[in-house]
């Protein structure tokens, strides 16, 4: 530590990394860390089997180490503790800079780096360390003291070579990597040595510290500039703003100490302490940058032992205290009595982390202990803000502990400190294992890019079908359709140099013009009451040639629906398949052309014999619906050449326009049956354009679809056979229990969910958020499911914006967005992680007409 004159502190200096999370301190020890895992989340867990599962790699590994710790009950505690384990674990959840992903071609880079500037994202991981020991697994008593009073002992200059210490990394590293952990990469090794350091490049920048907490710069120009102020007098509160004292921010070192969950109880939520304050602000936590907990590891079996006399001794003082009137020491016996009853607890008791001395940096100034969300003591630690920030460093020999804790393994397991929030199939990472794809948002507990791939099932042989749930006015549409656009953006894996199609399909009478956001794009646009198209939704037109058989089922069923036919009557349906065959040979390129071809042939007697009389009837029907009902001439074609949906790259939109093609729920009327056909066709031919070309489309409103079993089976066929046709199908909805009727779940391998109705729910009538977690196998106690029924203000006289909801929040005096919508992604491991949608303003303002 520098003289007292100093105001700038430099810091991080302790030790060095010499490669797969192997470090050296300035003092000869050698400590190995590696990386926890990371997943699921505690923050967002769906209940208490995500718990048990992140719980379970620090509770492997501290009783790993306990088991190899040699204990003898008949020596005194202080020489046992010299056998015992040290460990560091050290959680880091830096902000720094938003880059797109390395995934993602140049051209889109460029133009996210423009569309997201000012944006940040945290570098999240945690790591885990043991110092190591000299020497193979078995070591005397003797030899293990002498190496605390002199570690550095055996080489004439005072350093141990690393290579000293091999045999114990090895072992250290396999109990370690048994319970899931990887070892950290050299730049996580430079943030952990560094981590209040926020921007890209992690090398050291000393630190300011005042009497209650400190400031951390940006760049040694801004430091300085924070020196020569201070030195002046000037208050922190004035020149943080000042323009010189730029990328500044103030952080607070906080102890924690006891808590009050012993790990005895499963049901008890506030166990994931760790997780609330690694969270960022905008998911209720403290948004902490770091969190550090020290100490020794020691077997349950120690631990059982010393709790049960230091409750005796404790006992004794308080009753002592309460006859001389005095404080007693009552509530430390019952944390005692806490902890003993967790080691009463099974035939074997947890292993016990002892000298305990738990830091967290809060990039805050945090000015009562009662702000600091954890369930426990907290100390602020004024005057004592450096030392306390030593501690928490790799290497340090400063340990500052105003606080010891005596901790059973369960209370840092079910912390949550390892876990974070990881969504989408890239999280900007540059894991071997991305895939390009269109950015959701950030995670809102761990602010982590979330990127949605297009090519999910082809390169894992998924359940192709995405599934958008939420009700009407909860953003749906714009958040996809801006999906859409991305994705639409990316290139052809196959094609090298061009981009994919995809089409978004929007069912809706009136609903917002869409058109001029697409063409922007360079898409193209239809509009379903454009005269012009005219048998655009055709079956010959949609359906690629290679589908004859399935192009044949179709035309049947559209006519045998639409104009009548008794359902059973197999020599019908044969009658027909004969007569659009018999067009489709003589090529026809329409429905209507080809029962016209029929027709025309069987009067003139020219077609053999082949035609079925019933021809007549049928071609005359069919005319006359035509004629007078236009969503008709739509699905059923009568002019050789008409206009096709283009394949072509980019993103197009096929909009029902002016035309009313919503049929009513359960309606067999003519006309409802036609707009049932119109809508499943809209779905059929986007799917169509994009077939085999690692191509998308996107359904809204999909729920119109599912009106009878020829609708749920064209879903299930795309469900079926999308993968292997290599094309991402999409789909929409409000209504999700209509979904899961037509046992379609199998074939949706992932979801994102917004707001949905939980409408009747009280009454015992099951809701449609009661379904939304059905679908995707989430329970209806989640906080998902609460969360999707939060209103969007906190009520209606101040309009103040409730945070818990997944809605979009405005200022209600500046109608600003304060925040983006909270949609919740679920993916191929099933954890529902809430994500912050971002939508750039002009991407906004262009989709919704704002900008026109």
């Amino acid at each position: 530590m520098q003289g007292s004159k100093e105001v700038i502190k430099s810091s991080g200096t302790y030790a060095w990394h010499e490669g797969d999370g192997l470090c050296r301190t300035i003092y000869g020890e050698a400590w190995q860390y590696m990386v926890l895992p990371s997943q699921p989340s505690v923050h967002d867990a769906a209940g208490w089997s995500d718990r048990e599962r992140a719980a379970q790699p620090i509770k492997t590994i501290m009783t790993r180490v306990a088991e190899m710790t040699e204990y003898s009950p008949l020596m005194s505690r202080k020489l046992n503790k010299a056998m015992y384990r040290e460990m560091h674990i050290l959680a880091v959840s830096t902000p720094i800079a938003f880059h797109p992903s390395l995934t993602l071609p140049e051209s889109i880079r460029d133009r996210m780096a423009v569309d997201y500037a000012g944006w940040s994202v945290h570098d999240r991981f945690t790591l885990v360390g043991f110092r190591l020991v000299q020497g193979g697994s078995k070591r005397s008593l003797t030899e293990r003291l002498a190496e605390l009073v002199s570690p550095s002992d055996g080489e004439a200059d005072g350093f141990v070579p690393s290579d000293n210490f091999e045999t114990d990394r090895r072992r250290m590293r396999s109990i370690m990597a048994d319970a899931g952990c990887v070892p950290p990469t050299d730049r996580q090794m430079a943030r952990a040595l560094s981590f209040w350091v926020t921007h890209d490049r992690p090398e050291l920048i000393p630190v300011m510290v005042e009497p209650t907490h400190m400031h951390t710069f940006s760049d040694w120009g801004a430091c300085r500039a924070a020196e020569r102020y201070k030195k002046t007098g000037v208050d922190c509160a004035t020149w943080t703003r000042r323009r010189e004292v730029r990328g500044n921010y103030p952080l607070t070192i906080c102890t924690l100490g006891v808590t009050g969950w012993q790990g005895e109880n499963e049901s008890q939520v506030k166990s994931d302490w760790a997780s609330d304050l690694l969270a960022s602000p905008q998911a209720g936590g403290m948004g902490a940058i770091a969190l550090s907990v020290r100490g020794l590891v020691e077997p349950g079996e120690a631990s059982r032992e010393q709790i049960d006399k230091d409750t005796d001794k404790v006992l004794d003082k308080a009753y002592q205290q309460m006859a001389e009137n005095h404080k007693t020491n009552l509530k430390l016996a019952g944390e005692l009595q806490n902890a003993s009853d967790v080691y009463e607890m099974g035939d074997k008791p947890w292993p016990t982390l002892i000298d305990g001395h738990v830091h967290v940096a809060i990039p805050d100034v945090v000015d009562h202990a009662g702000a600091v969300v954890y369930p426990g003591k907290v100390e602020l630690n004024p005057k004592r803000q450096d030392a306390a920030f030593r501690d928490m460093q790799i290497g340090s020999n400063i340990a500052y502990n105003p606080s010891p804790v005596i901790w059973p393994a369960p209370i840092l397991a079910y912390s949550g400190i390892g876990s974070k929030s990881v969504a989408g199939e890239d999280s900007g990472l540059d894991r071997p294992s991305d895939l390009p794809g269109a950015m959701l948002g950030l995670c809102e507990a761990d602010r982590l890019p979330v990127y949605i791939s297009p090519f999910l099932a082809r390169e894992r042989h998924t359940p192709p079908i995405l599934m958008g749930v939420g009700d009407t006015g909860a953003g749906k549409t714009t958040l996809f359709l801006y999906l859409a656009a991305q994705w639409a953006r990316l290139e052809d894996p196959d094609h090298p140099g061009h981009t994919i199609p995809g089409w978004f399909v929007d069912p809706k009478p009136n609903s917002d013009d869409f058109g001029p956001f697409v063409k922007s794009m360079h898409g193209k646009v239809y509009s379903l009451d454009d005269p012009n198209v005219e048998g655009i939704l055709d079956a010959v037109r949609c359906m690629p040639e290679t589908q004859r058989d399935e192009m044949l089922d179709t035309m049947v069923e559209m006519i045998w629906s639409c104009v009548g036919g008794h359902q059973d009557d197999k020599s019908y349906q044969s009658a027909l398949m004969a007569i659009v065959g018999y067009g489709l040979d003589r090529g026809a390129d329409c429905t209507g052309e080809a029962v016209s071809i029929a027709w025309r042939d069987h009067k003139a007697g020219t077609d053999g014999g082949v035609i079925d009389p019933i021809v007549d009837r049928i071609h005359h029907d069919l005319e006359q619906l035509a004629d007078v009902y236009q969503p008709f001439r739509l699905v059923y074609g009568r002019r050789h050449g008409g206009v096709r949906l283009a394949k072509t790259e980019g993103l197009s939109l096929l909009r029902a326009g002016t035309l009313s093609i919503a049929p009513q729920v359960g309606s067999q009327a003519v006309t409802s049956v036609v707009q049932r056909w119109v809508v499943r066709m809209m779905a059929l031919g986007a799917a169509g354009a994009v077939m085999g070309r690692n191509g998308f489309e996107v359904v809204d409103e999909a729920h119109l679809i599912l009106g009878d079993d020829f609708g749920k089976g064209i879903v299930e066929r795309q469900g079926r056979l999308a993968r292997a046709q290599n094309y991402l199908p999409v789909y929409l909805s409000q209504k999700i229990d209509e979904f899961e009727a037509a046992n379609l779940t199998e074939f949706i391998g992932r979801g994102i969910v917004l707001p949905v109705s939980a409408k009747n729910e009280d009454s015992g009538t099951r809701s449609q958020a009661q379904a939304a977690c059905s679908l995707f196998d989430i329970p209806d106690t989640s906080v998902m499911h609460e969360r999707m029924k939060e209103t969007k203000e906190l009520d209606e006289d101040s309009h103040r914006p409730n945070w818990r909801s997944l809605y979009a929040l405005t200022d209600p005096k500046t109608k600003r967005v304060v925040r983006g919508s909270v949609p919740y992604y679920i993916g191929l491991s099933g954890n529902a992680v809430p994500v912050e949608a971002r939508i750039p303003d002009g991407q906004l303002a262009l989709i919704t007409g704002k900008a026109r």
